[in-house]
């Protein structure tokens, strides 16, 4: 067996040695932890070498008839659902979380971008109305009448407030 390493046993004397080490003299701590630090990393590299090693791997060897994209989409989604199901959905949350948020933001700075830019659009109904347009975007119709109720009471109570 010359020249060949066996990575279980190897393993499992760095994970003894970790574990006995702090019961060693100080002075013999630091040959301890460079002998760790190099046989980790000369097995990481065999690792490495035995990977890049077989040139001939194929992941995806056949292709599956599809009929059309719609079919082809389907059993995309499939197979992530299955994932999902199986996986971590906590940092995929986190990843839709962020995307969400994102779109948010967007809305956001696209209402945000015509206050700035013109302060004295608060104090109209047309700029009030324009400004509704964009937060509107992507709502339901529900959602926009609801929208549009509100800017009709604010206009009526402004009408109605006595001028300062």
């Amino acid at each position: 067996m010359k020249g060949n390493i066996d990575i279980p046993i190897t393993l499992n004397k760095i994970r003894v040695v970790k574990r006995i080490g702090p019961y060693f003299p100080r002075e013999f701590h630091p040959i301890l932890n460079k002998s760790l630090v190099i046989t980790e990393r000369i097995i990481r590299a065999h690792g490495m070498i035995e990977f890049v090693k077989h040139q001939d791997m194929e992941y995806i060897s056949e292709s599956i008839p599809i009929e059309n994209g719609k079919q082809r989409l389907n059993h995309i989604s499939n197979a992530i659902e299955d994932e999902l199901q199986q996986g971590d959905i906590g940092d995929i949350g986190m990843t839709l979380e962020t995307v969400l948020k994102i779109n948010r933001l967007k809305t956001m700075l696209a209402a945000l971008a015509p206050i700035l830019s013109q302060p004295d659009i608060l104090n109209s109904p047309d700029g009030l109305l324009k400004l509704a347009d964009i937060l509107m975007d992507g709502k339901t119709d529900g959602e926009k009448d609801k929208l549009l109720d509100m800017i009709n009471m604010l206009k009526m109570i402004k009408d109605e407030s006595p001028s300062e």
